[in-house]
């Protein structure tokens, strides 16, 4: 089946294509088996083609942004990857709105917007994700969330057709946004304000020492781990059952957040899910509160 999936996928578009590609080396955590294919589209007819024959050979498939939020298990993943992070990184301003597209990081969609001194994404800066993830999972930061700016979002359908969504028709939640699995999240439009690019850039200033003095920056991590919980911050709860600190194997709750887990460097995905679990019982025995999960587990 693996060979059958590799087959397909030799010579089906110009962009790189990998084989037997271990996931560690394509998320923040560094943790996961290999793929089976890594595609890197360069443009949307490339991506088309990939999809198209994804579903008529009913091959498993899997969108990538920078891989953040995500813990790829020790067997890895069947089927076909496709990373939107080589080719469809475009970004297009029409005075107080930007159109981005999903491969874009947000990282960079802030620094875009503080050149043209707009106003509304600092909040973002410096998280590692995709407009196309930040999107899917309605990030949020210090406040605020992706939901607020975001005025339309072009999805490609299975079929290969386009369909844009107003925000009135878009359904977001906390870390979540509702839209069909088999769609792809191709561009994000948002509306800003004009503002005086001295004060934008203090607050970029500002959000990002607060995330050096409070995150573990510099760290191997998939960023928060758990959703907060109406009861409160994730990360308070886990420190007050006293695993701040606490290690698995390779994998340890940060000592300086501790919604974090980290690779100490040769963590295994089986450590991180195992650790997972064990704050989980702990918060619920000790707490009576259930945390649910942030970030995305696939693979086998």
């Amino acid at each position: 089946m693996i060979r059958d999936y590799q087959k397909l996928a030799e010579g089906l578009i110009q962009g790189r294509t990998l084989f037997d590609v271990p996931m560690r080396q394509l998320t923040s955590l560094q943790v996961g088996g290999p793929a089976d294919v890594v595609f890197f589209p360069k443009n949307l007819e490339e991506l088309k083609r990939i999809l198209k024959l994804a579903k008529r050979k009913k091959i498993p498939l899997f969108i990538l942004g920078r891989g953040t939020n995500l813990i790829v298990r020790d067997k890895g993943i069947r089927g076909w990857v496709v990373s939107l992070t080589q080719g469809l990184r475009k970004v297009h301003f029409d005075g107080e709105f930007v159109e981005a597209e999903g491969g874009l990081s947000l990282h960079q969609l802030v620094q875009y917007t503080i050149q043209k001194g707009l106003t509304g994404m600092e909040p973002f800066f410096g998280i590692p994700g995709t407009v196309g993830g930040g999107l899917a999972m309605n990030a949020g930061a210090w406040g605020a969330e992706i939901k607020d700016l975001v005025h339309s979002i072009t999805f490609l359908k299975e079929d290969g057709e386009t369909v844009e969504r107003p925000r009135s028709r878009l359904r977001f939640s906390y870390r979540c946004l509702s839209f069909p699995k088999s769609w792809i999240i191709l561009r994000g439009k948002f509306h800003l304000k004009r503002g005086r690019k001295e004060e934008i850039l203090e607050a970029v200033k500002s959000y990002s020492e607060r995330r050096k003095r409070t995150q573990p920056i510099g760290y191997l991590s998939a960023g928060s781990i758990f959703k907060n919980p109406k009861e409160g911050p994730a990360g308070k709860w886990i420190e007050e059952v006293g695993l701040k600190g606490f290690r698995m194997g390779q994998a340890m709750v940060s000592d300086r957040h501790a919604n974090f887990i980290i690779n100490q460097g040769k963590a295994t995905a089986e450590d991180i899910l195992n650790l997972m679990e064990w704050i989980e019982r702990k918060v619920y025995e000790e707490k009576g509160i259930s945390l649910e999960r942030e970030v995305r587990v696939i693979g086998e």
